[in-house]
């Protein structure tokens, strides 16, 4: 006798996949028709600006035995509207920690749609995982974590950047080759992938100085030319 076990085909990611509207996202098993399903979203009535989902087609699926009452409540909340426009909800925080219960398969189906926007299935999982390749990411317009990460680590410690004192007062941090971040040289909360790229980091010798923003463009150009002049003695001073 063979001992060789043949899987059933009922149970393999692939199959739940193709009969996917028969299944509980949460408990991940199929049910016999779509009809015991309960579907709950709010997938055509996008929630505004404010929301945690704001504009996002989040839709899930629960068999009976995971479905509660409650969870309907969760979607069909009115929200508290302040300053006539933020929409405030009390039980996205629920929402969100119950689809992260959910088999990372099975979140994709509700957290991968934005808009009209969505990515690969299994690129989204593999973004997830962590292993989506940086060149991925630039596919989809998105910066990559190696990005993220040079960013993060290069930018508060680099010599060149300066604060950049605007007519207001208000400052900023700014680098010559356009890499930005808050004052102090603090990394700021949009990334600038120009820090991954650039040829000329170095640490921090210094502290930082303040240059009025009316003298950046001048600040850019003598460190440009400054290091561009270092490059051709060192190429031609040989010759």
């Amino acid at each position: 006798m063979s001992n060789i076990k043949v899987s059933n085909p009922i149970e393999t990611r692939e199959y739940k996949h193709q009969n996917k509207e028969r299944l509980c996202y949460c408990c991940d098993t199929l049910q016999p028709i779509k009809e015991m399903i309960h579907k709950l979203g709010f997938s055509n009535h996008s929630r505004g600006y404010g929301s945690d989902f704001d504009n996002e087609n989040i839709e899930i699926q629960l068999c009976s035995n995971c479905y509660k009452d409650e969870y309907k409540e969760w979607f069909n909340e009115t929200p508290k509207i302040e300053d006539s426009y933020c929409e405030i909800y009390k039980h996205e925080d629920d929402i969100y920690n119950l689809i992260k219960t959910f088999l990372l398969e099975n979140q994709e189906y509700a957290l991968n749609h934005i808009g009209n926007y969505h990515m690969e299935r299994q690129d989204w999982i593999d973004m997830e995982n962590k292993t989506l390749p940086d060149e991925k990411y630039k596919e989809y317009g998105m910066y990559s974590p190696s990005e993220c990460k040079s960013y993060e680590e290069r930018f508060p410690t680099c010599h060149y950047p300066v604060n950049r004192v605007y007519n207001d007062a208000s400052k900023g941090c700014w680098c010559p080759f356009e890499a930005y971040g808050d004052e102090g040289q603090k990394a700021g909360i949009n990334i600038s992938s120009e820090c991954h790229y650039c040829d000329y980091f170095k640490l921090r010798e210094t502290s930082i100085k303040d240059i009025k923003d009316e003298h950046f463009e001048d600040y850019k150009l003598y460190i440009k030319s400054s290091l561009k002049q270092n490059e051709l003695f060192n190429k031609f001073n040989n010759l």
